[in-house]
């Protein structure tokens, strides 16, 4: 039945949290995007105008490359071509290194780094609802420093109205809706909103593993836990086809033998157990 399966999640308050925390990244997201395209295409222009070699049309010559966090971007999206492709990490961390945005009440920024990077990491997927209060008051306080933007401050709204909305899903013949007085929420818009957040975590997970090195035994839990997740509810397996796959050849790539390690060592401790001990990724 079309959406059984998510009204049955949203029975968990604190996995309902979780999502409404996300909800709310993804509007700051939304909101962010056309602020941080404006000013970076100034901060842009005005390197041009002081670059000599950038003020005659020319390609500089130095093929310069970013050092440390010169690159300002987090991990996976170094790449991305523009704001609008961005999630709200990756301008928030643009926002909080880039000196242009020195304007900007950088500690406000910082927290809801903070707060979003708790969100990301909780492998459980589930807050509490004061840790939510405390998140609100973090974004809306960002929200207030950047209110001149229109785009923000449509965000904030948005965000103020969905904290008033039932989340929660009717299956027809299953709910019934006597007696409701208030506004529910689209299920297809809770719906997106999980698959949004989800995806991203377990992208968050991901590239955390591939880009650490030796990783550790909460590393795989995480790993796993979010697997068996996606794969006990249904509509997200199906939904999570592709990306499961990639779990299940890092999985494979993780029990490869490491350095030093002959492949009969590898096979020994092959068990049903995560490992005690810390292994590297395999190219």
């Amino acid at each position: 039945m079309i959406f059984a399966e998510l009204s049955l999640r949203l029975n968990d308050v604190g996995y309902k949290n979780w999502l409404k925390a996300g909800y709310f990244l993804l509007k700051l997201r939304d909101g962010l995007q056309g602020f941080v395209t404006n000013e970076m295409r100034s901060f842009h222009q005005k390197l041009s105008r002081n670059n000599a070699v950038l003020r005659r049309g020319q390609r500089c010559p130095n093929y310069c490359k970013p050092r440390g966090n010169q690159a300002y971007m987090p991990r996976g999206q170094a790449d991305v071509p523009g704001p609008e492709r961005c999630d709200a990490a990756a301008l928030l961390n643009l926002i909080n290194f880039c000196d242009h945005f020195s304007f900007v009440n950088q500690h406000k920024v910082r927290e809801v780094i903070k707060s979003r990077n708790e969100l990301m990491h909780s492998c459980e997927m589930r807050v509490s609802s004061e840790w939510l209060c405390q998140y609100e008051r973090k974004i809306k306080d960002l929200v207030l420093e950047l209110k001149h933007i229109p785009e923000v401050a449509v965000a904030g709204r948005e965000i103020s109205e969905m904290l008033s909305v039932d989340w929660s899903v009717q299956v027809p013949g299953v709910d019934s809706t006597d007696g409701l007085d208030y506004e529910m929420l689209d299920p297809t818009q809770i719906s997106q909103v999980e698959s949004e957040l989800l995806r991203e975590s377990l992208q968050e997970l991901r590239l955390q593993i591939e880009g650490q090195g030796p990783f550790t035994e909460q590393d795989l839990t995480d790993l796993h836990r979010l697997r068996d997740f996606l794969k006990s509810n249904k509509d997200l397996e199906g939904r999570f086809q592709a990306e499961l796959l990639e779990v299940e050849t890092l999985e494979y790539q993780l029990k490869q033998p490491g350095d030093g390690e002959t492949e009969e060592q590898a096979l020994e401790e092959d068990t049903d157990d995560v490992p005690q001990k810390k292994m590297k990724i395999k190219n």
